[in-house]
Order: C-alpha cells, then sequence, then structure tokens
C-alpha cells in the first residue's frame, strides 16, 4: 500500500476510535462562555435544554452596552472555554456602531482563533437611526474570521415580531426559547469547526513524505510504529471511558 494512503488509512482509524471514546463533539470541545446584556438574561435560562452536555457560563447583566458586556467577558473568559458568545450592542448608540466594533476587536484580542458568536441585533431606533449599523458590523466581523456565527436575531424579529413582547425589544418566553436555539446552533456549529490554529498545529506537525526509493524499508516500520501508539492511545483512554476493551483491540490489531 503507498506510504501517503497507508498513514491516512490509519490516521483515520486513530480518529474513528477516539471519537468512539470521546463521545458527542459537543461533549469534549470545551466550555462556552456567554456574555450579554437583557435579552441574554432572557434567553440563557433556555439555552442548557438546546445545548445538553456542553459547559456554559453564562454572565449578563440587564442595560449593559458592549463596553460593559466586554467587561463581563474579561471577569469570566478561561482560556479553557473554546467558544465566546458575545450577545452585545442591542443597548449601544445606533449612530456609533463603530463602538461595537472595537470591543469586537479586544475580545478577539484576548482569545485568538477561538470561535465567536455574534447574533445580530434588532435594537431601539434613537433619533432615525436604526441597527442597520451595527449589524453591518457584525456582518463584517464576521467576514473577517472564518468560522464565526451570526444568529439572525433581528432577521427572526422582522419576519416574526410575535416573538417580542409589548415594549417591542424584549422577547416573550417563546421568543426567548427561539432565540436560545439560534444561539445554541451557532454554538454547534463552532464547536463542530474548531480552531484553526489547532488545524495548522497538525499540519506543521505531518510527517514529510519520503523519498520513492525509501517507500518499501520505511512502511512496515511506519506501520508498526502507527499501531503500537494507537495501542497506548486507546489504552490511556480506557483508563477514563467506560468501552469494551476486546472491540478496542480489535481495532488496533487490524492496524498493528
Amino acid at each position: 500500500m503507498p506510504r501517503a494512503r497507508f498513514l491516512a488509512t490509519a490516521a483515520g482509524a486513530l480518529m474513528l476510535a477516539l471519537g468512539l471514546l470521546a463521545g458527542p463533539a459537543s461533549a469534549s470541545g470545551g466550555g462556552v462562555l456567554v456574555v450579554g446584556d437583557s435579552l441574554e438574561v432572557l434567553t440563557s435560562p433556555y439555552l442548557q435544554r438546546h445545548l445538553p452536555g456542553v459547559r456554559l457560563t453564562v454572565n449578563a447583566e440587564g442595560g449593559y452596552n458592549s463596553n460593559q458586556i466586554r467587561e463581563l467577558f474579561e471577569e469570566s473568559y478561561d482560556p479553557s472555554q473554546s467558544v465566546v458568545v458575545f450577545d452585545a450592542g442591542t443597548n449601544d448608540n445606533p449612530a456609533y456602531p463603530q463602538i461595537l466594533a472595537e470591543n469586537l476587536r479586544k475580545v478577539t484580542g484576548v482569545i485568538g482563533d477561538r470561535c465567536m458568536v455574534v447574533p445580530t441585533i434588532h435594537g431601539v431606533t434613537v433619533e432615525g437611526v436604526d441597527s442597520t449599523g451595527k449589524n453591518e458590523v457584525v456582518h463584517a466581523f464576521a467576514a473577517s474570521r472564518p468560522g464565526t456565527q451570526t444568529p439572525d436575531w433581528a432577521g427572526a424579529i422582522a419576519a416574526h415580531p410575535q416573538l417580542l413582547g409589548p415594549d417591542g425589544l424584549h422577547p416573550t418566553p417563546e421568543g426567548a426559547d427561539f432565540r436560545a436555539g439560534l444561539i445554541a446552533r451557532g454554538v454547534e456549529a463552532c464547536l463542530a469547526y474548531g480552531s484553526p490554529a489547532a488545524h495548522e498545529a497538525a499540519l506543521a506537525s505531518a510527517p514529510e513524505l519520503e523519498p520513492p526509493n525509501e517507500l518499501a524499508r520505511r512502511e512496515a516500520g511506519v506501520g508498526r510504529a502507527v499501531g503500537a501508539a494507537l495501542g497506548r492511545l486507546l489504552v490511556a483512554t480506557l483508563a477514563r471511558q467506560a468501552m469494551p476493551l476486546a472491540a478496542v483491540l480489535t481495532m488496533v490489531s487490524s492496524y498493528a
């Protein structure tokens, strides 16, 4: 078997085995930090139901603007968290969308390549200025960072205004549940997307192909090394997981 194909097959088996041991991606993708204003205060009680098995940390305060929500982020962020939901902008003056843009920039300066969920904004109109500028900031931010999710709360309200209460700003319980579902889908997409930095590290650590005249000699050694590494990794993982040993040994023996 050509070495490149052999390595791809062995690596695929390794990833399959680890996936079986680790369980759903949502449970192993790291924690999720959610920060926001009163909309998030109303939304967050429904989030866990939409994201079973995901470790959520929520810090939200009614009436907060994006400057204050960034401070909530700074209070609560931990590097173990792999996704940040920045639910901000509703209380920002719509005439100054650059405030939201700057706060998003500052958050990314802290989290690097971690995935973000930034909902679009349905806010009040102030002196004839609506939330168009703030939503342009959200979409431009997402375009600049691959993987960023933008749950379309503004679009949902345009299509279903009944999701809002009498003040035309805060959701009803049904609206809050709907909104939680939008944000949860964004979180799930982030968890599935993973970290670009991790992808780059995996590529950088991949072995270089040997010259053609080395293939026959090296393939057998590579096969033994991959099989041994797979065995060690699976045995170590089994110490923490409840998976029948016989199934794992069968998987390992086919590549050893």
